[in-house]
């Protein structure tokens, strides 16, 4: 029975993830695995492999969905891994208590997931199982103040307590469960209710992998961008290659569009000269205003030279402007180091496909609500976005469906002051979460694990 209530934790996520997304679900996926590890906290050999069996319920059909390329592959090793070293230890400190004992094993697994996103560096967040929560920006605000971080805790602390309190049948559990609950809420309302920044009318364009008309007609595009009333048109990643031809000459033409359209520009460019990935930012006089190196490459797939995280800040289209592309937001670096500045409005050029396209967003949907600023989000073979500072998304174009186009409307921007979640970042959380877990190793109830 435990094996069992361990698979159906990690089927439950995979359930609310993609294709499927059923996202309310992860309010209750742990319950059938913390009811698995109270049952054998006792027993410190037989409770590693129920980690096993979740994080093989959660991966495995996840890479059936995702595909299999060595990134893929690599993710859902860790991921099993990480559930399978954890778990005998989140069984121990569950017998620290009634209260102390779940919230000592939550922090724990916490700890691990946050470590995981910082020492390996596959997708960041993005591999976070709480990202199908994005969808529901309103109920996680409150990461403004945590991070990610923080709902991965409140997701595993509020299951852990309800399980003590529907077992033990008595009121601590439920009365702390209530009392996280209302906290995050609290922070959640307060961050939700403020008053944002002033409006700009953003465009971003996008294609799938076929052949796209920002080459051959690129003057009809950015024409009928400035039409529809923007003032920054966002490409993609990639969108221009210079290297085939001299750089000051793809410089003068981008430039030539700029001027020509009175449209400020980001564009993401692939520059052969340097070998790197980048974005240049033009105004609407044609000037260049900066450039961004893409930071972080995705292991085995991009072979090129990263950036060495020189952010872009600069004042474009009545706002200020940062830049980041692809797999830079799925970690929280540079993201925070845009927040701490102030900056509105980032512009993230990426070039997706078709199988990862839907878990890309999701994710970066948290560097808006984590930091306080719109993202504009151009794709290439995945969906350009528009994301207020809140985690809505107020438009979208998925390009494997719709083919290219662009996307033009009305987007709020951020009120340029910095959230706690962006001057601190991860490290508060992971401060409670040691001394919750120092607690709990030091206050056992008699028959608890002895061997973890």
């Amino acid at each position: 029975m435990p094996i069992l209530a361990a698979l159906a934790s990690g089927l439950l996520l995979f359930v609310s993830d993609h294709p499927l997304r059923l996202w309310w679900l992860q309010m209750v996926a742990f319950l059938p695995f913390w009811w698995a590890l109270a049952l054998r906290r006792g027993a410190a050999r037989s409770v590693w492999p129920l980690g096993l069996v979740l994080g093989l319920g959660n991966v495995g059909p996840l890479c059936i969905v995702a595909g299999v390329d060595p990134p893929i592959l690599a993710l859902a090793a860790v991921n099993v891994a990480q559930w399978s070293f954890a778990a005998p230890w989140a069984a121990r400190l569950l017998a620290a208590g009634p209260v102390r004992g779940p919230l000592a094993a939550a922090a724990l697994l916490t700890l691990v997931e946050v470590a995981v996103w910082h020492l390996v560096p596959l997708f960041g967040t993005a591999q976070c199982f709480a990202r199908p929560l994005s969808a529901a920006p309103a109920l996680c605000a409150f990461v403004a103040f945590t991070g990610v971080g923080g709902l991965v805790f409140v997701l595993l602390a509020t299951q852990a307590l309800v399980v003590q309190a529907r077992q033990r049948r008595i009121a601590a559990p439920a009365v702390a469960t209530a009392a996280l609950v209302a906290v995050a809420a609290a922070l959640s309302w307060h961050r939700w209710t403020r008053p944002l920044g002033p409006e700009r009318i953003v465009a971003t364009l996008g294609w799938g992998h076929d052949a796209d008309r920002f080459h051959t007609a690129p003057g009809e595009l950015v024409a009928e961008a400035k039409a529809r009333g923007a003032t920054l048109l966002v490409t993609p990643e990639t969108g221009v290659a210079s290297g085939h031809v001299p750089r000051e000459r793809t410089l003068g033409w981008l430039a030539g569009l700029a001027k020509t359209n009175a449209l400020a520009l980001a564009v993401g460019v692939w520059h052969g000269p340097t070998n790197d990935n980048r974005i240049w930012f033009f105004d609407a006089t044609g000037e260049l205003r900066g450039e961004y190196a893409k930071t972080h490459l995705i292991p085995w797939l991009e072979d090129y030279v990263a950036g060495d995280g020189t952010l872009h800040h600069g004042d474009l289209a009545g706002t200020s402007l940062g830049g980041m592309i692809c797999q830079d937001d799925n970690f929280t670096d540079l993201a925070r180091g845009y927040g701490r500045a102030g900056t509105r409005l980032v512009a993230v050029p990426t070039n997706d496909w078709e199988s990862i396209r839907g878990f890309h967003l999701e994710n970066s949907v948290y560097r808006a609500i984590e930091n306080g600023y719109a993202v504009a989000r151009a794709a290439s073979g995945g969906i350009s976005a528009l994301v207020s500072p809140r985690g809505e998304i107020v438009q979208q174009l998925d390009h494997f469906a719709s083919g290219e186009g662009l996307l033009v409307g009305p987007l709020a921007t951020g009120d340029a002051e910095p959230t706690f979640y962006a001057w601190f970042g991860d490290l508060p959380l992971a401060l409670l979460c040691a001394l919750l877990v120092g607690a709990g190793l030091l206050r056992r109830e008699p028959g608890g694990l002895a061997n973890a």
